[in-house]
């Protein structure tokens, strides 16, 4: 995991600044919309299954019910390969209306070839989660690698050849392709194939189904909070060059996170968390993993988020592109509502570990909020109108999610660790405000980075926001003695 984790954001990040610097923006706008579509035809294809996944199959295998858990994967994989493949093809039937209302121009062979790719992405997605949740991390990683390095490969030398936004597709789909043909060689190699026999014993179907009921709707509200949403409204209202600029600030962001080591950390202790919950039950156990989670996202997050307040400027000038100088208030709008969702993760684990997700469910009336408001907010503000009115209805949403939350354990937050953190990260802000006026090319900006990094870690080895127990939960899992913040 830690050698996938040190390629594939790597490569992704540097593609995702070539694609940025080789396509015009009204292209980068159309391609993100065209993500977009994908995304919510993810969701309506969904049927709560990623959540389903991510919670019974950690559970049933340290139960020991394999039978029950193949008969999982197998129906899951089946229900929702058809189910997308409808909806692509409605969707490829209506493309001409589509590319009207969106304002984008594409013809309809490239949208049905994208439509393939469709398909290869979302069951990929799933099968990713089932190989994490068996603790089958080494082939996650491994088929993760194989498709970065395929992907990359493809888009440059597609792009390299004048084709831009077709070359881009056509690699995406290929790339796709590969993942999800990885990802299944793997399962079927090392755990399908000797256990394809078992018998299916007491399936739950009723707990699954009121499982998956509010699991569904949860999501839905989510994606109604994510960034493909705001992407649809301003293509629609605003055309797809101002999409391109609020799916630019939003990418940055995302692709940067990539590198954040807790998110290595998190694909490792989410299976461990279910599990463990599963076998002792107790809410002590809930508070510990939550706190830890949530100071990992902080540790790692603030100087990333102190870095673009202070240096985003200079990230799109020197390393991107200055057509795209227009997204720096959104970029940092974006990043500092990020700083304060960093308790959605921890909180979401206990949330399905106690199988409330009715909770979820309920808080999910901000998702209203949050298209009624785009709605009446694009045409006057644009796209920093969108990111205020999403950014503070994801706020909202887990201030409410806390709070119910608190009614069936009691969840505190970290607050001496996480004042710690910010005076740590404020050392290294202080440092950046001085030297930002002297960065004047790449290698700068590098050095900034690097140097404020250092400065951070020193201050935090001697202002240490994690208990000693903590040090070593954490060593354990990295298998070193390096962990000493």
């Amino acid at each position: 995991m830690i050698a996938q984790k040190l390629i594939t954001p790597v490569l992704a990040f540097f593609m995702g600044i070539y694609i940025v610097r080789h396509l015009s923006l009204e292209e980068y706008g159309t391609y993100n919309l065209l993500l977009a579509l994908m995304m919510y035809i993810g969701l309506f294809s969904s049927l709560g299954l990623p959540n389903i996944f991510k919670r019974f199959i950690p559970e049933w295998q340290h139960q020991g019910h394999q039978g029950n858990l193949i008969y999982l994967i197998k129906k899951g994989m089946l229900v929702r390969g058809a189910l997308i493949i409808l909806l692509s093809l409605l969707t490829v039937a209506f493309s001409p209306t589509l590319s009207a209302l969106f304002h984008i121009h594409i013809n309809t062979q490239l949208f049905a070839f994208f439509a393939l790719g469709i398909l290869f992405f979302l069951e990929a997605q799933l099968m990713g989660l089932v190989l994490t949740s068996l603790f089958m991390h080494r082939y996650f990683a491994l088929a993760q690698v194989l498709y970065a390095l395929c992907r990359t490969t493809l888009v440059y030398v597609l792009i390299e050849r004048g084709w831009a936004l077709k070359g881009l597709l056509i690699g995406e789909v290929l790339g796709y392709a590969i993942l999800i043909i990885g990802q299944l060689f793997f399962f079927y190699q090392h755990y399908y194939r000797d256990r394809c026999t078992l018998k299916v014993v007491d399936f739950p179907f009723k707990r699954i189904k009121k499982y998956a009921g509010f699991a569904y709707f949860n999501e839905m509200g989510e994606q109604i909070l994510d960034v493909s949403t705001d992407i649809l409204i301003i293509s629609i209202f605003l055309g797809p060059p101002m999409a391109a600029l609020y799916a630019f600030a939003t990418n940055t962001i995302k692709f940067i996170m990539r590198w954040m080591p807790h998110r290595l950390l998190v694909d490792v202790i989410t299976p461990v968390f279910y599990r463990r919950f599963a076998e002792e039950k107790d809410h002590a156990d809930l508070q510990w993993m939550f706190t830890l989670i949530l100071k990992m996202v902080f540790f790692f997050f603030v100087p990333f988020a102190m870095l673009i307040l202070i240096n985003g400027d200079v990230l799109i000038r020197f390393v991107y592109d200055p057509k795209y100088m227009a997204a720096l208030r959104v970029m940092q709008i974006v990043v500092v509502f990020r700083l304060f969702n960093a308790v959605n993760l921890p909180m979401g684990l206990v949330v399905q570990a106690l199988e409330k997700v009715e909770i979820h469910f309920y808080s999910k009336i901000f998702s209203i909020y949050n298209l009624i408001g785009n709605l009446l907010v694009v045409n006057q503000y644009g796209i920093t109108g969108i990111a205020i009115v999403t950014s503070t209805a994801i706020l909202f949403k887990n201030v409410f999610t806390y709070f119910k939350i608190r009614k069936h354990i009691k969840l505190t937050l970290p607050a001496i660790s996480i004042i710690k953190i910010l005076i740590n990260a404020s050392v290294m802000a202080i440092f950046l405000i001085v030297y930002h006026a002297s960065i004047d090319s790449v290698s700068g900006f590098i050095i900034a980075c690097l140097l404020g990094a250092v400065l951070y870690l020193l201050t935090s080895i001697v202002i240490k926001p994690f208990s000693e127990h903590e040090r070593d939960m954490l060593n354990r899992i990295i298998g070193k003695k390096i962990f000493i913040f």
